[in-house]
């Protein structure tokens, strides 16, 4: 013989005055779905069924790798669709970036900061290349501060 497992249930009505105990699942008998329960919230959280789930949630875009130095200097973000995210922290004097990833082209989009309130800094960036760029940091005057460049951001898709 065969077992039957059968959860609690009741309308709608009766869930939202119940606060069923951790880790319990109820059925709402008025909505046909099921409600989660953390001993705390009246009602308990309402699960969705298949017909409520936004049709196209299958083509959202979302991370699926992420990689971090061990010192914290860089990082990136590589999503489904093939765009990355990239970054680091620059150590003094420090102006040649190398991507941990190769970009797909030298299209990418590019902030870098630098860390010193007491000047007007003005931040350049020349020689993109799909692996790498040269950052430098200057004053009005023209005189180069590289010294005060503290961390870097790339975004674009990467190269497949």
């Amino acid at each position: 013989m065969s077992k039957c497992v059968q959860f609690r249930r009741g309308s709608a009505d009766q869930h939202e005055e119940f606060t069923g105990a951790i880790g319990e699942v109820t059925m709402d008998t008025t909505n046909n779905t099921l409600r989660v329960h953390d001993g705390e919230t009246a009602g308990g959280t309402v699960l969705a069924k298949k017909s409520e789930i936004p049709a196209d949630i299958m083509t959202a875009d979302y991370v699926t790798e992420t990689w971090r130095a061990s010192d914290g200097s860089s990082w990136y973000r590589k999503y489904k669709s093939g765009w990355v995210e990239q970054g680091g922290i620059m150590s003094s004097g420090e102006k040649n970036i190398t991507f941990k990833l190769e970009m797909a082209d030298n299209k990418y989009s590019y902030i870098a900061c630098g860390g010193d309130d007491n000047y007007g800094i003005h931040i350049v960036c020349t020689n993109k290349t799909t692996t790498g760029m040269v950052v430098k940091a200057r004053t009005g005057t023209g005189t180069d501060f590289t010294n005060l460049l503290r961390s870097w951001r790339i975004c674009g898709y990467v190269a497949e």
